[in-house]
């Protein structure tokens, strides 16, 4: 007669032995975890790059059609420069669907300027598709797209003083408004940049202030009066926007960006490159002129 001895299942783990796979496969989680998130984040500042290319090759082709650049906002009928794109990216049915004999905001304009655009948005800014409630100085209010670039006007530090020529420099600080990007009358050529076209600014990150429409959010330029990446919690917290003339207001202006270390600009020459959030103050104000009779080098 056989004798049949119960014994432990080979198969089978103990307690102390899954205790031990787990604590391996979470150190190695927590090995390559940073690994993918590094990943996606560089994934997603090629894509923020090719975002400002797009708009360098719009910019070079609005440039060849109507022998100057936009400017960067208008008060015809409050425009901003990123719709005066579409027709030269991949958003030219957008284009087609826009009344610019309109204000922005009327009638069906408002339809094509709420929607986030990707073309228009860093992929890093997470909340670049939380839409805010604006308003032009008054109510009644909208809800309005993001953009996250804005055009390089200059060094000013605020909105007052700001004349409609191109040689009018701020009363507050007397900086003159010498960049590629103007605001208001007067547009300038590649041609008014003896600065050299690959030495200066064109177009650069700004997440949190911008809008597709000139007078949605603050506006769609910004200044390098403000180191990159400065930053003003209780404007970026905020729902709505500060209102003209504010403490608030002289900081809405600057570029940042959510990439760590600085900003990518886009360079009048249609090259992209990423300026260092430490780089030289006297450096990065002088990239932001045309005609500032500089010398400046790229990759500060």
């Amino acid at each position: 007669m056989r004798s049949h001895r119960l014994g432990r299942n080979g198969h089978g783990f103990t307690l102390v032995e899954l205790l031990v796979v787990i604590a391996i496969i979470g150190v190695l989680v927590s090995l390559l975890l940073p690994a993918v998130q590094q990943a996606r984040e560089s994934a997603r500042r090629t894509q923020c790059r090719n975002n400002l290319k797009q708009l360098g090759i719009a910019m070079h082709g609005y440039h060849e059609s109507h022998l100057m650049l936009p400017i960067s906002n208008s008060h015809v009928n409050r425009w901003g420069w990123l719709p005066l794109m579409t027709p030269f990216m991949d958003l030219g049915h957008i284009h087609e669907k826009l009344n610019f004999s309109r204000a922005s905001w009327q009638g069906d304009n408002i339809d094509y300027i709420r929607p986030v655009y990707a073309q228009f948005v860093c992929p890093s800014n997470p909340d670049a598709h939380v839409l805010r409630e604006q308003e032009f100085f008054a109510p009644p209010t909208w809800v309005i797209s993001n953009v996250d670039y804005a055009a390089v006007v200059g060094d000013y530090r605020n909105s007052t003083g700001i004349g409609e020529d191109p040689t009018y420099g701020n009363a507050g600080n007397g900086n003159p408004v010498r960049g590629m990007m103007s605001r208001f009358a007067w547009s300038a050529r590649f041609r008014d940049c003896p600065d050299g076209l690959s030495k200066t600014f064109l177009v650069g990150e700004s997440i949190g202030v911008g809008c597709i429409a000139q007078n949605f959010g603050v506006q769609s330029f910004g200044s390098t009066a403000h180191p990159i990446n400065f930053r003003n919690d209780d404007l970026l917290g905020s729902s709505n926007w500060p209102t003209q003339g504010s403490p608030k207001w002289d900081h809405a202006f600057g570029f940042r960006s959510r990439h760590l270390g600085g900003a990518h600009f886009l360079f009048a020459d249609g090259s992209i490159d990423f300026i260092s959030e430490n780089i030289d103050g006297v450096l990065y104000r002088a990239m932001a002129s045309r005609d500032g009779g500089e010398i400046v080098s790229k990759s500060p």
